[in-house]
């Protein structure tokens, strides 16, 4: 049962998400506010369990934003969704770590995403009044990190243990037989001693394993040469929930969507590790990421958002420097905030990275940019 309580001054809107929220069966509505002071007084007060707040994003005499601030500065185990009519403030919401961003009018279906996003994140209730533990999260996105059903973090023994779970949790429980470990994680050892090292990993991982409480997870045959393979239920793999985020901007355009994705991407997939193995996995969410960033970008300056498009911009050169698209929208962007001389001096530097890469074409040619920025968004 998730306990709920909802904030919106718009009364016609509080009562429809009351409505929704009485259609489902695992919601307990804990209380539906109009102000931002009835909502405080209660919350700070409550016995009952809450642990999601529906928050409308413009409220008389506070910010939607401002007020989650302080609800995080006392009860930050509360998960909050923003409510608004507008995608105007989605990057905001992500800054104080909401959950979600919902659009008015809210569809059934919307909020029923919402609520199962939030099953993954919280510790709900037993039938007897005990807590259920969450599942097991894994990040492949920056460094490799497993935490537990307790919140615990495997610790790992030794760095070959951490990259085999992050090689097999790659292989999202497919077998992989161990000639191929052998040839992708040990390639250029000594069959032998590569062997040797496989095998002693493996009773090495077992026990770090064991020891948060996770047992029984690498299954190993040995028909065909022998295989190994994980067999556990994640609740959170932010790699799967990136996809599924990236696959609804694709379906809906939402902005909201695309700056889910961007902020579960963080650094990149296993970035740092220097896995030769997850290169082609690297390459293929980098391309979608930077459809993302570029998706982003022409949204903001569509808006006349030209400052915070510049953000993403900068993300998308750090991955593509030679990429010639980028830097001419970069002088676009440059022209549209009137810097006129900061364009010029970018597009020198431009010009003369690409040129030296044989890169240039009539994309670049600055006149062309200056007499219709708009055009390249």
């Amino acid at each position: 049962m998730i306990g709920v309580v909802a904030v919106d001054d718009e009364q016609p809107a509080l009562n429809r998400i009351g409505k929704l929220l009485q259609e489902v069966n695992e919601v307990q509505v804990h209380g539906l506010f109009d102000s931002a002071k009835s909502f405080l007084e209660y919350v700070l007060v409550a016995e009952e369990r809450i642990d999601l707040v529906l928050l409308d994003m413009e409220i008389p005499g506070i910010h939607g934003l401002e007020l989650a601030r302080r609800l995080r500065t006392f009860r930050p185990d509360i998960q909050i969704a923003f409510l608004t009519a507008y995608e105007e403030f989605a990057r905001e919401a992500f800054d104080v770590e909401a959950m979600d961003y919902l659009l008015k009018p809210i569809t059934k279906e919307d909020l029923a995403r919402t609520l199962e996003r939030c099953v993954k994140r919280i510790v709900p209730y037993k039938a007897d009044g005990g807590d259920i533990e969450p599942g097991i999260s894994v990040q492949s996105f920056g460094i490799f990190v497993v935490t537990t059903e307790k919140g615990e973090q495997v610790r790992f023994r030794n760095s070959k243990g951490s990259e085999l779970l992050a090689y097999l949790h790659h292989h999202d429980g497919k077998p992989v037989s161990k000639a191929q470990i052998l040839d992708e994680i040990w390639n250029g050892r000594d069959v032998e001693q590569a062997q040797a090292t496989l095998y002693s990993t493996i009773y090495q991982l077992r026990k770090d394993l064991e020891i948060c409480g996770l047992q029984d997870i690498i299954n190993q045959t040995k028909t065909g040469g022998g295989s190994y393979r994980l067999e556990w239920t994640v609740a959170f793999n932010d790699v799967a929930a990136y996809e599924e985020e990236y696959l609804l901007y694709k379906q809906t355009l939402s902005l909201a969507h695309a700056l889910r994705a961007i902020r579960l991407y963080g650094d990149g997939y296993l970035t740092g590790s220097g896995y030769v193995w997850a290169a082609s996995r690297q390459a293929e969410l980098e391309l979608s990421y930077v459809e993302l960033l570029e998706a982003v970008v022409n949204t903001y300056v569509r808006q006349h958002r030209y400052d915070i498009a510049l953000n993403p911009m900068k993300k998308w050169s750090q991955l593509m420097p030679l990429n010639e698209r980028l830097h001419a929208k970069m002088v676009a962007v440059l022209l549209l905030m009137n810097r006129e001389a900061d364009a010029t001096i970018y597009h020198g530097l431009a010009m003369e990275m690409l040129t030296q890469s044989d890169e240039t074409s009539s994309l670049m040619e600055f006149s062309a940019i200056a007499s219709n920025p708009y055009s390249l968004f």
